[in-house]
């Protein structure tokens, strides 16, 4: 049993590993999902076929890694070929972009304005129901309703919509733009140290990076690997700064030594994002006997993404991160998120494996999607979103970052019927630094 454990364990490694590169050499934003699988599940999950570093028995890992590799094949079968790039390298270093119809027009601007006005909203908003900076603290952030018919709710899918506009500005040559918009994120993780909020600071250096390699290196293997360490000790040092409390306390008693110090407690008790794939473990040994298993509850959201729950007459079903959370012993209201295989087997059971057809034919969608658009902005402000999406989904926050993902298209796309018009609109600089605003003929005409 432990040959067969050990062997399906490389399998499903290099399986990962493989989907991994392959969507590397698409530049697909599903690549963002198969890294997040390669750190939280595919290395890990192999170290512990080997090691037997948990309290389940041989066969258990071996069942694991059966579903992984049959989910990955299915998932091979189904994704096509098709290459998402819209940027072109000179000498292998800079980047080229063909000119948008966008850059300095007022659309750019509404765009940024709502960006803007978006976060900078959201933040004071926290800010005065928490009673004052200082006062802001991750509990009290998460207290705030958010949901689908609040102000902080539209807030928030207007952010992560427009989170692109950093790579915009970068690839268009305005790094002043981008660095703002980088600096807004920051200054939100620190009002609500919720650690999904550093995913556009990061998703924007690692596409960077990614958008660069043309053919893969070692070079590159050891780099991303790099990588990997920092971002799980960026994403474990938020959570150690949330534990101390409002802003307040946070700067009184800050220490890289605390910091460091819980960052290892958290890795040696696997409780993060690293230990996650431990309730895949505990679902498989109790073959799913829980509340509201096996009825494909997440997917049945996924259909009805844009109809609230309290207006969907009973049809939508509860949260099913919710039900895992209960599944494993949390207390009322507790959610778990351990990572989309663990999603896919408690909402299928072993018939969860086909579910990687579902998420092939999905990640082929998007890449047409993005790919259709003949304005390089939206292919930007798309290929972002469903980076950032990918991410949350890979964890295991399947629906979340799926809602994500539907909000934000549905509202890119409402402003982009207002485009055509406000794209005719363009602000220059003239000699003197004055502003210019250059409207069409026709424009003139009608006035």
């Amino acid at each position: 049993m432990y040959v067969l454990s050990f062997l399906f364990g490389i399998i499903q490694f290099l399986l990962i590993s493989f989907i991994l590169v392959q969507e590397l050499k698409r530049k697909s934003p599903a690549v963002f999902m198969w890294a997040a699988l390669f750190v939280m599940f595919a290395f890990p999950h192999l170290l512990t076929c080997i090691i037997e570093d948990m309290n389940y028995s041989t066969s258990i890992y071996l069942a694991a890694s059966v579903f992984v590799c049959g989910f990955c094949g299915i998932y091979l079968l189904v994704r096509t070929k098709k290459n998402t790039s819209f940027v072109t390298l000179v000498d292998n270093k800079k980047f080229e972009i063909e000119p948008t119809g966008i850059e300095g027009t007022l659309f750019e601007y509404m765009c940024f304005g709502i960006f803007l006005l978006a976060i900078v909203g959201y933040m004071l908003y926290i800010i005065r129901a928490e009673g004052g900076l200082l006062n802001t603290s991750w509990s009290g952030a998460r207290e705030i309703e958010s949901g689908y018919v609040s102000l902080s709710g539209l807030a928030t899918r207007l952010i992560f919509m427009l989170s692109g506009l950093s790579l915009f500005y970068f690839l268009t040559k305005r790094r002043i733009k981008a660095v703002v918009v980088l600096l807004l994120f920051i200054a939100l993780i620190l009002v609500t140290r919720n650690r999904v909020q550093v995913l556009p600071v990061l998703i924007f250096f690692v596409s960077l990076y990614l958008l660069k390699i043309r053919t893969i290196k070692i070079k590159h293997i050891v780099i991303g690997l790099l990588l990997a360490v920092m971002v799980i000790y960026i994403i474990y040092a938020i959570r150690a700064f949330r534990y101390l409390g409002t802003l307040s306390n946070a700067t009184a008693n800050f220490s890289w030594n605390y910091i460091n110090a819980t960052v290892r407690g958290f890795l040696n008790d696997r409780n993060g994002e690293l230990g996650l794939r431990q309730y895949f473990y505990f679902f498989i040994q109790n073959n799913n006997n829980f509340e509201g298993f096996n009825k494909g509850y997440t997917y049945i959201r996924m259909l009805l993404v844009y109809i609230p729950r309290q207006w969907s007459l009973g049809i939508k079903p509860e949260s099913f991160d919710l039900l895992m959370g209960k599944a494993i012993g949390m207390i009322a209201g507790g959610t778990t998120h351990p990572t989309i295989f663990a999603d896919c087997f408690g909402n299928m059971s072993w018939f969860g494996i086909l579910l990687g057809g579902f998420w092939a034919a999905l990640s082929n969608g998007i890449d047409a999607l993005i790919t259709r658009q003949k304005d390089n902005f939206y292919k930007i402000m798309l290929f972002f979103l469903a980076a950032y999406s990918f991410v949350v989904i890979g964890r295991g926050s399947v629906y979340n970052g799926f809602e994500e993902f539907a909000w934000g298209v549905l509202f890119l796309f409402i402003l982009k019927l207002g485009a055509p018009q406000l794209s005719r609109v363009r602000f220059t600089l003239n000699k003197s630094r004055k502003m210019n605003v250059v409207a069409p003929q026709y424009m003139q005409r009608n006035r």
